[in-house]
């Protein structure tokens, strides 16, 4: 089996949720000669392919990366990564250009639906996102949850995650392979409760 979305999520193969807050910052351009500059620069074209390798590649193996900043343009974050992730969604901008960064020309033709038009106070937690299958935008409203919510939420769910070194050693397990060296405690794995199939 090749797609775990013909199986679905489970402890032995589970849905890993990549969450990169403030993305812009791991693929700043770096120029220069020095050889601090230059590792930088390395550094930042690395990143760059290994995310658009998740991007691409990592949907069908359970891995859903989420890029998350306030700064969606070509030179914040390299458009051939933005232009392969599936789902945009923006809440308010300043410009047009910038709701065009992060959603896409279409936005244009649908200025009715622009995050432009979020500006008001009235439209805290509003953002508007293309939905697959359906022609234009659709805005959506994100509750606000105050951090004692979260916190509960967190523990009520923490049976869901699990260390993704450790979820590497009981599927190396059946694999007979060392973790692979890059293995970043970082990544969220989410696991199914047992009542879901």
């Amino acid at each position: 089996m090749k797609n775990m979305w013909h199986v679905g999520p489970s402890p032995e193969w589970p849905l890993t949720v990549l969450i990169i807050d403030e993305a812009h910052t791991y693929f700043r351009e770096y120029k220069g000669s020095d050889a601090t500059t230059k590792r930088l620069a390395v550094l930042t074209a690395e990143n760059a392919r290994l995310v658009e390798d998740l991007v691409k590649k990592g949907r069908s193996v359970g891995i859903l990366v989420i890029l998350i900043s306030q700064k969606t343009t070509g030179d914040a974050i390299p458009t051939f990564i933005r232009d392969v992730c599936p789902i945009g969604l923006s809440f308010a901008q300043k410009t047009v250009e910038a709701a065009v960064a992060a959603l896409g020309d279409d936005i244009r033709n649908w200025p009715d639906a622009s995050p432009v038009t979020l500006q008001d106070p009235a439209y805290v937690g509003v953002a508007v996102m293309a939905m697959q299958g359906r022609p234009g935008y659709t805005r959506i409203r994100t509750p606000y949850v105050s951090d004692a919510d979260a916190a509960r939420v967190a523990e009520a769910t923490s049976h869901l995650t699990a260390d993704p070194p450790c979820a590497w050693t009981r599927f190396s397990t059946r694999l007979a392979g060392p973790p692979p060296a890059t293995t970043s405690r970082t990544a969220l794995s989410l696991l199914p409760s047992p009542e879901r199939p």
